[in-house]
């Protein structure tokens, strides 16, 4: 390798090197303001937070089933799905919380497909043709359909936007249904941001209950979502990538 090669070199991976390290930073930043606030949320509306968690409770196994049900529909008309999964988080905390916001989704997911499939697909296909860079699975072959499904639901794609363009492609229910294991990292960062900022709140309004752990332990649980925020981005722009990577590929392979 020569001494210019060398040089490139070495400035590539100083500008790669700066480029994550803002990424990373921006990401800290972001989660901080993120967990604040809904920290902030819970502390003031605590009295309301407090007599919804009892009302569930007191549903007893039907409070998950209504939560399933009811954050499914409210998923078919497009509310934001994370705002949903840091709902689960405080409400069932983080490992109940993450089943219910995941059966949420399949059962979401399901009915959206057979939604835009039997009653809706000459709209959402009238949508798509202003934009047909979202025509990429009819375009795939068929054995990467798959594929990209997982890593469009790895990347920061609108969960209910994706539902209805994979309704209206020639995807098969039982590969799309299996690709849905792709939102169980970005599930767990919200669901685990909505636990933690349940208990930061509950420590902030004297909760008895919280007062039996030190401040070790908050700091472990916020740095455990801070590790886990940071994961899910990295996974999430590789997932991006790898999709950007396809769609050139895709798009060539159009008759």
């Amino acid at each position: 390798m020569s001494n210019t090669d060398q040089e490139n070199l070495r400035q590539q991976l100083t500008f790669r090197f700066r480029h994550h390290k803002a990424y990373l930073t921006l990401c800290l930043f972001g989660v901080t303001l993120f967990l604040a606030a809904v920290a902030m949320l819970a502390y003031f509306v605590d009295a309301d937070l407090t007599r919804l968690e009892r009302w569930v409770k007191g549903l007893g196994h039907w409070g998950p089933v209504i939560f399933v049900f009811g954050t499914a529909m409210l998923c078919i008309l497009f509310v934001p799905q994370g705002m949903l999964s840091v709902a689960g988080g405080i409400l069932f905390g983080l490992g109940p919380g993450l089943l219910y916001v995941f059966l949420s989704e399949c059962l979401s997911a399901t009915l959206s497909f057979l939604i835009a499939r039997n009653f809706l697909r000459m709209r959402v296909n009238q949508w798509m043709e202003k934009h047909p860079r979202l025509g990429i699975f009819d375009r795939a072959p068929s054995d990467r359909r798959m594929h990209l499904m997982f890593l469009m639901r790895l990347a920061p794609a609108n969960f209910s936007l994706l539902n209805y363009v994979c309704a209206v492609s020639k995807v098969r229910l039982v590969s799309y249904l299996v690709a849905l294991v792709g939102v169980l990292p970005g599930n767990l960062c919200t669901v685990y941001a909505g636990d933690v900022a349940r208990h930061v709140s509950g420590r902030l309004v004297g909760d008895a209950s919280e007062q039996q752990y030190g401040t070790m332990h908050y700091v472990l649980m916020i740095g455990g979502l801070f590790m886990a925020v940071i994961s899910v981005s990295l996974i999430a722009r590789i997932a991006y990538r790898m999709v950007k990577d396809d769609v050139p590929t895709l798009e060539s392979e159009k008759p």
